[in-house]
């Protein structure tokens, strides 16, 4: 059979060279739930095709963030970018293809942008295309990886540099039979400039539920328990997770990549027992009445007007949480000195005392800046030039304006 089933034809491949800095392969490479924690360890890798360097970064997550965070530390430790990227048909890069149109992610395109690199897209189901990433997969997984144990991620990418450093960037490459971190001193001067860092921070908005913990990603974290209800602004990176009132910081978490997990701070619930026996509100009024002389003395005005006391307490309390009592019983002082009374008004104050100045003061008129020397121009030229033309000197006036003749 064997001799009369006919033998395939085995494809031909072009070699593909590439100039220096003209291009880098970016791929992924999976290794599993090494932690058991429930999240796949991902290998980020790119090869430079030049020079054969190489770098890895090991992460728990796949997202675009995750996958612009990488980029960033790839950039700076090459010290540049070049001219041309190439990858696999990702979704964080590819957002729809038909044949050899493609359009892409937009929010990853907004990224190339900011570097100036050109986006290349492998034709589907050719990893050949890039076979210079595809090899560094398979070299990673054979020569760093067995053998080995990690406590956690980031002794993992601790481990993965070092060995980046001391063997795979300093062997002598099979194929280009140079030294890649020698090698690669002929691509830095063609290596597109590094820019301001990009903002990689997973952004989300969230809102606070009576729990006062906050959802992201498979875990919640806890916030000031007098912000329920309240829409917050949640930004994370690879360490820690934040949440923002407007432009306050609320709290600020490690991160936590085990999923169900909870992060709690015990402060968060501080005051929260106290409202439950209390009735009316009476808890709130006392918890103003804390502040200092200048709330208590609010207190008493504010009973006199119309604004609605709930209203007034809840806002008064909220911004004690995110400014501190100091400044609440400062910025109280402050507004009963000018008669003024309103808690927006509070809320106002303390924006302006915690951040600076937007623009420089105005200049005024008698600002020495704006005095510049004009040199008094000289107009007896343009008495020559009249005379030239026009030999007959002018004719006096008499004292009614009118020619003498």
């Amino acid at each position: 059979m064997a001799r009369l089933r006919a033998t395939p034809a085995r494809e031909a491949f072009v070699s593909l060279t590439f100039a220096p800095a003209e291009r880098v392969q970016i791929d992924w490479g999976e290794f599993g739930d090494v932690f058991g924690i429930g999240r796949a360890v991902h290998a980020f890798l790119l090869v430079l095709c030049y020079s054969r360097l190489l770098t890895v970064e090991f992460t728990f997550s796949q997202t675009l963030e995750a996958f612009l965070r990488c980029h960033e530390h790839a950039f700076a430790f090459l010290g540049g970018c070049a001219r041309e990227v190439q990858y696999d048909n990702l979704a964080t890069v590819v957002a729809e293809r038909r044949g050899r149109l493609v359009r892409w992610n937009p929010r990853f395109l907004a990224y190339a942008g900011h570097y100036g690199f050109r986006p290349v897209a492998c034709t589907p189901a050719r990893g050949n295309e890039k076979g210079r990433v595809e090899d560094s997969v398979k070299y990673l997984r054979t020569n760093f990886w067995p053998g080995r144990t990690f406590r956690d991620l980031a002794d993992l990418n601790a481990q993965a540099q070092a060995w980046r450093d001391d063997v795979a960037t300093a062997r002598e490459h099979a194929a280009t039979r140079k030294i890649p971190r020698l090698h690669v001193a002929e691509e830095r001067p063609h290596f597109l400039p590094l820019r301001e860092p990009y903002d990689t921070d997973e952004v989300r908005s969230v809102i606070v539920p009576p729990t006062f913990r906050v959802a992201f990603d498979g875990n919640r974290y806890s916030v000031p328990w007098r912000l329920v209800g309240k829409a917050l602004t949640l930004r994370a990176d690879a360490d820690t997770v934040t949440c923002w009132y407007g432009t306050h910081p609320v709290a600020r978490h490690p991160r936590c990549w085990r999923r169900g997990g909870e992060c709690v701070n015990p402060a968060h619930a501080d005051g929260l027992l106290a409202t439950k026996p209390g009735a009316q509100g009476q808890w709130q009024v006392q918890a103003v009445e804390q502040l200092g002389p200048h709330a208590r003395q609010y207190l008493a005005l504010i009973r006199a007007g119309t604004r609605s006391l709930r209203a007034e307490l809840e806002h008064l309390l909220l911004l004690t949480t995110l400014y501190g009592p100091a400044q609440v019983e400062a910025a109280l002082g402050a507004l009963l000195a000018q008669a003024i009374v309103g808690s927006d008004h509070v809320e106002q104050w303390l924006r302006l005392q915690t951040q600076g100045p937007m623009a420089p003061a105005p200049l005024t008129l008698g600002d020495p800046r704006l005095s510049v020397p004009v040199p008094r121009p000289n107009l007896q030229r343009y008495d020559a030039l009249l005379w030239e033309h026009d030999p007959t000197p002018p004719c006096e006036e008499d004292a009614d304006g009118r020619p003498d003749a």
